[in-house]
């Protein structure tokens, strides 16, 4: 339980910097409030490749073999996993690398928020 509120709280942090970068990229270049949201999109997205670069880099260095294995099966397995989900939480991939990928979907949900605060303007 303490995990999940400390997730959502990391996560509520993360969406409130978004917002914050948002303001400050608004006001450092004097640009209309939509150029926020464009400007959120494209971090999300750097973010997002990132994440998921840094992620297959990870498992092929610290697991090799495993991004094979599921290419050569295409289908999860029984369980409804693929093989390199099995190595979650086990180190394979440092917890910095699943922050990046946390920060993408916080600027996601930061676009959200600021559309609506401009909708409602």
């Amino acid at each position: 339980m303490i995990k999940i509120l400390n997730a959502i709280l990391n996560f509520s942090i993360l969406t409130a910097l978004s917002l914050m970068a948002a303001s400050l990229f608004k006001r450092t270049f004097n640009l209309e409030f939509w150029w926020s949201a464009i400007f959120l999109g494209v971090i999300a997205f750097i973010l997002y490749v990132s994440c998921v670069l840094l992620m297959k880099y990870y498992l092929e260095k610290n697991a090799p073999g495993v991004l094979d294995l599921d290419a050569a099966y295409g289908k999860p397995m029984r369980d409804g996993e693929y093989l390199w989900e099995k190595t979650a939480g086990t180190g394979v991939v440092p917890k910095w690398v699943s922050w990046i990928g946390m920060a993408s979907f916080a600027c996601v949900a930061g676009i959200i928020i600021w559309l609506i605060t401009w909708l409602m303007n």
